[in-house]
C-alpha cells in the first residue's frame, strides 16, 4: 500500500462489501449485511458460531455427541485459502494431536496444510469433501467439515479451555486479517521493482497477490495464520 492506494485484489466478489458477510463481521457491523443466493448463509449467519470453539489455527471443533466431535475450517482460513482443488485427509482410527495436521487442503500453486484443534482418534472422515473440495471453503460450517474425532466427555472438557469461543475467535481474527494485509503490503511493497504493472492475458492488469508474489511467497505467508 502506497499513499492509501492498494495495488492487489483479495476480494473474489467484486468488491461488493455491502453484500459481504466476512466484511461485515470483522469490521463491527455485527450480522446485518444483506443476502443474497450464493452469499454464505442468511440474516443472522455468524461467521464464527457460538456453538463451536476455535483454535488459534482457525480450525473449529463442534461436540457432535457425548464421545465425538467434529472438526473444520472457520471463516478466515476459508476466506485466505478460498479455492481449494483437492483434500487429502487422516484414515478412519489414525491418532492425531492437537496442532498436528488434520487436513492438507491442494490449491493452485500448492497446498495448505490444517492443524487439529483436538487430540483424539479419527471417527469418521468427510468423504464427500474428497470429491468436492470446494465445499471446505464454500461451506465450512456445514458440508464442508472434515473429520469427527473420537474424544470422551471428560477429555472434551479437558481440552475445551485451549480453545476460543466465538467472540473471541472473531477478536482474534480481525486482529489477523489486519496483519495479513500489513504482511501483503510489505511484501509487495519489497517485490515492487520485480513485479512491476504487470499485464495478464488480455491486457489487464495483474492484482492478484499470489500472482504477484509467487504461490510459494503468497501460501507461506497464508501458512503463518493457520499454524
Amino acid at each position: 500500500m502506497r499513499a492509501g492506494v492498494i495495488a492487489y485484489r483479495l476480494c473474489d466478489q467484486g468488491f461488493d462489501c455491502d453484500h459481504c458477510i466476512l466484511d461485515a463481521a470483522l469490521h463491527g457491523r455485527g450480522s446485518q449485511a444483506a443476502w443474497a443466493p450464493g452469499d454464505w448463509g442468511p440474516p443472522g449467519y455468524r461467521l464464527f458460531p457460538h456453538d463451536r470453539q476455535f483454535s488459534h489455527g482457525h480450525a473449529w471443533a463442534q461436540a457432535v455427541s457425548s464421545e465425538s466431535v467434529r472438526v473444520g475450517v472457520d471463516a478466515l482460513a476459508a476466506w485466505l485459502v478460498s479455492k481449494v482443488v483437492s483434500v487429502s485427509l487422516p484414515e478412519v482410527g489414525a491418532r492425531v494431536k492437537a496442532g498436528e495436521t488434520i487436513a492438507t487442503l491442494g490449491v493452485p500453486g500448492g497446498e495448505v496444510v490444517i492443524s487439529s484443534p483436538v487430540e483424539g482418534r479419527v471417527k469418521a472422515r468427510n468423504d464427500l469433501v474428497l470429491g468436492c473440495p470446494e465445499l471446505v471453503t464454500a461451506v465450512p460450517y456445514g458440508a464442508g467439515w472434515l473429520v469427527d474425532i473420537e474424544i470422551s466427555t471428560a477429555e472434551q472438557r479437558k481440552q475445551r479451555p485451549r480453545l476460543l469461543c466465538g467472540p473471541d475467535a472473531e477478536q482474534l481474527s480481525r486482529g489477523q486479517l489486519h496483519r495479513f494485509h500489513r504482511r501483503m503490503d510489505d511484501l509487495i511493497a519489497t517485490r515492487a521493482p520485480q513485479i512491476g504493472r504487470t499485464a495478464a492475458d488480455g491486457g489487464e492488469p495483474v492484482t492478484d497477490p499470489q500472482t504477484m508474489l509467487g504461490s510459494a511467497v503468497y501460501l507461506k505467508l497464508v501458512q503463518e495464520f493457520l499454524t
